[in-house]
């Protein structure tokens, strides 16, 4: 990763021990441990350091940086970033899990420190999924499908926000597209 990469990323994601704290999926493998060929390996790492570019650009595009402390949509009504009660939660705790099939890998982001958005990348979206997200809609808040966005392999990009601390959204690039093309 290109130092300047790394020092966009230290703004928007946590650092431990001196490395980003990439999304799921999103860190560059370790050759030593991956058990993987050469070749294998060299791909697998293009598409990290493609999928960190896209993400790392998406979320300065919206002025955003992640939070650790996102749990499901409820968290984007909230006026500040602490996870719901268990009972009380859509993708956590004894409550009903009516969430958690759609926040697969999800990702949740603040604008000035309020939580803003939320990205997930499911394999699949089902139409129990769309009906939940449209009961969050009814809530006040925006989402959009779209894509496989940075995470890739053969998921579905989704993002849903708060429209009044984020006007507009648009989907990110696809990252394998993107390696693609430029191979």
């Amino acid at each position: 990763m290109s130092r300047e990469l790394e020092m966009r990323a230290s703004k928007i994601f946590k650092k431990q021990q001196g490395e980003i704290l990439w999304p799921y999926g999103l860190a560059t493998p370790n050759r030593r441990r991956s058990g993987l060929s050469e070749e294998q390996y060299e791909k697998a790492a293009a598409h990290a350091r493609v999928a960190q570019q896209v993400i790392v650009e998406w979320a300065e595009d919206h002025g955003l940086r992640s939070s650790e402390s996102g749990c499901c949509p409820r968290w984007l009504l909230r006026n500040a970033s602490r996870q719901c009660e268990p009972d009380a939660c859509g993708m956590y705790g004894s409550a009903p899990r009516d969430d958690a099939s759609w926040l697969d890998h999800p990702i949740f982001w603040l604008k000035d420190g309020l939580p803003t958005a939320i990205t997930s990348s499911p394999y699949s979206v089902s139409e129990d999924d769309r009906s939940r997200i449209e009961q969050w809609q009814e809530s006040g808040l925006m989402a959009a499908f779209g894509g496989p966005g940075w995470y890739g392999s053969g998921t579905t990009q989704i993002v849903m926000w708060h429209p009044q601390r984020l006007a507009s959204v648009y989907l990110a690039e696809d990252a394998g597209m993107l390696l693609r093309h430029s191979e």
